[in-house]
């Protein structure tokens, strides 16, 4: 079994074992407002008991299986090792709704993120054969884009496919091939910034922990994984908006802990 197959039965065990109802399906991004989250945010385990905490019944769940024939995003020729993936969870979808929001997990595998890579610049290839250069942006329209995608609050704090999402929202009139070709360079600004960013924050996360545990919101979360998920927007406020890397993150975390520890054993 692979890796989603094996998340997708520990949510449909999850929901047996919790009494929760499960759906197979989960709600359209379009419906309302959402909030996006995955294994760098958090835990699959962590979003199962804040849905069964807080989702009132309900779960929805949607394991999307991969056909190299009839997938969205198509390619000629495609790689053998991709092509034997056929039948295996490309995808999976995980969603509660809580106080009129829609709550989303979502996780794609390593080996789907190769398929659409692919796809996207046999694409980019096709469409800068075919595009008329009218049609394309100049270097200063690019330029603009990125700049206004950066200084974005949600784009800068979004990872992965959650900054297409959010590219949408900030530069919709942008066709497909506009849209491919400025994302790719905004992201990978976006990643070097918060690169940058972070190494210089590793280097200060016992001076950061103090910080967090003195934090009077910090100090009235109980739970280890809400604690955990407060660190992590702890951080992007040290980070000018930048998310942080999983392990910095549990890393600020575990001292965080260590260091309250240490505090409350030296109380009279």
């Amino acid at each position: 079994m692979d890796k989603l197959a094996e998340l997708a039965a520990s949510v449909t065990g999850y929901a047996a074992k919790t009494a929760l109802m499960l759906v197979p399906a989960v709600p359209d991004g379009a419906l309302g407002p959402e909030v996006c989250l995955g294994p760098d945010s958090m835990g699959l385990p962590g979003f199962l008991a804040m849905a069964h905490e807080h989702g009132g019944g309900l779960l929805y769940l949607h394991a999307a299986p991969f056909d190299p024939v009839d997938d969205e995003h198509e390619i000629a020729e495609p790689p053998r090792h991709l092509v034997q993936r056929k039948g295996q969870i490309r995808r999976i979808d995980v969603a509660f709704a809580a106080n009129g929001i829609v709550h989303l997990w979502t996780h794609q595998a390593d080996w789907y993120l190769e398929w659409q890579s692919i796809a996207d610049e046999q694409s980019s290839r096709s469409a800068s054969i075919t595009n008329n250069e009218d049609d394309q942006l100049s270097d200063e329209e690019q330029e603009q884009i990125i700049t206004t995608l950066l200084a974005n609050s949600e784009f800068r704090a979004a990872k992965g496919s959650a900054r297409q999402r959010v590219a949408r929202l900030v530069v919709p009139k942008l066709d497909d091939w506009g849209f491919w070709s400025v994302i790719r360079d905004a992201c990978d600004r976006a990643d070097e910034l918060a690169s940058q960013q972070y190494k210089q924050l590793t280097d200060r996360l016992d001076e950061l922990a103090d910080e967090l545990v003195a934090n009077p919101q910090y100090q009235q979360i109980s739970s280890a994984s809400a604690r955990r998920q407060f660190a992590g927007e702890f951080l992007i406020t040290k980070a000018e908006g930048f998310s942080a890397p999983a392990p910095v993150r549990d890393e600020l975390h575990a001292r965080a802990q260590h260091l309250a520890r240490a505090k409350a054993a030296r109380l009279p």
